[in-house]
């Protein structure tokens, strides 16, 4: 039998829907909203009143030779037609199974799909948080060999965003450790987006279908407060390997504390991936396409954090392959709805 969605028409049949996570939202979607139609308001209203006592009375009354031709025999009919249909049949049934007790607890909070033609500049930012706000300009970090353009190179194809890293000559700012923001001169431009200035949220899941390019470019879902640390990498493919990774301080004045999970990159290249983050008061999940990549219970962080999305050149990566591009489907963060 066909997924609720399905059934009810309301999700179109060319959609993919890539993993049991999201069939099984897609599906609590179309059950609420059947629950609000006035399809079920008029059956539900129909049974009620084929089913009262003053519609007995009303029936009793009428000859046997004239029921058929009644106009309380056409509501008799089209009720019992409707009480076997397949959405009503479906419904009953899936509302006594409640299959999505646990989904019904979240609620999404950020959608993104990218089916324009632009990048909504009120949600994303294409520099860094911190560059943004103390230097109103782009930079980099002193280990990179490319520099993030500020956008241009952001582009739109097939309903994806790509984050293209290319050969191209650029002035720009560099930041080092040692002696602060530096300007440089580059060979490579890269891309990344934040929702910095307008997105964060403490706990909750965070998810993304992105496609790695098979290049030696970094490529990054990864997560950051207002410091170096807490940081997470969602998900991250440099040097040939696939990265999960989180940092954090676990005491005032001592160098931060890292824990990275790291399996084959190959795998992960050239292929659209579901890569998510689970994030509770106490523990931390990393999937990749629903199956459990990762765990952490050590120094959870316990602030706000948005999301980062960036591809680019180190300073060992080679160009082969350039240009080229990390894509990215779709962006969705859920919280459960009690939450703080």
């Amino acid at each position: 039998m066909a997924s609720l969605a399905f059934l009810f028409g309301m999700i179109p049949s060319t959609e993919k829907v890539e993993s049991a996570d999201d069939q099984l939202r897609a599906d609590y979607a179309a059950f609420k909203e059947f629950e609000n139609s006035e399809e079920l308001k008029h059956f539900l209203d129909l049974e009620k009143e084929v089913n009262s006592s003053d519609f007995a009375i009303r029936k009793k009354n009428i000859p046997k030779n004239e029921y058929k031709n009644s106009g309380e025999f056409k509501k008799e009919e089209e009720y019992r037609v409707l009480k076997k249909s397949e959405k009503i049949t479906w419904y009953f049934k899936t509302k006594k199974k409640n299959p999505f007790k646990e989904i019904a607890r979240w609620e999404e909070t950020f959608n993104e799909s990218f089916s324009g033609t632009s990048l909504d500049t009120k949600r994303w930012m294409t520099r860094y948080f911190w560059g943004d706000a103390i230097l109103d300009e782009p930079y980099t970090m002193y280990d990179d060999k490319s520099f993030p353009t500020d956008g241009k190179n952001v582009e739109f194809y097939d309903k994806k965003l790509r984050l293209v890293t290319r050969p191209e000559e650029v002035d720009g700012k560099k930041w080092d450790p040692i002696h602060g923001f530096l300007n440089d001169s580059f060979e490579y431009t890269s891309a990344l987006i934040s929702t910095g200035k307008s997105f964060r949220q403490k706990f909750g899941i965070f998810k993304a279908k992105i496609r790695m390019s098979d290049t030696d470019m970094t490529q990054a879902f990864w997560m950051v407060g207002d410091g170096l640390v807490p940081h997470i990498d969602v998900a991250k493919l440099e040097k040939g390997k696939m990265h999960a990774g989180y940092f954090w301080r676990s005491r005032e004045q001592q160098p931060p504390s890292k824990s990275i999970s790291r399996t084959g990159g190959s795998r992960y290249k050239n292929n659209f991936y579901i890569f998510s983050l689970e994030w509770g008061p106490s523990k931390l999940t990393w999937r990749i396409n629903d199956k459990v990549f990762k765990t952490q219970t050590s120094g959870v962080p316990q602030e706000e954090m948005y999301m980062v999305f960036s591809a680019g050149l180190k300073q060992w990566a080679s160009d082969n392959g350039l240009p080229s591009a990390m894509e990215i489907d779709w962006i969705r963060v859920y919280k459960l709805k009690d939450q703080d």
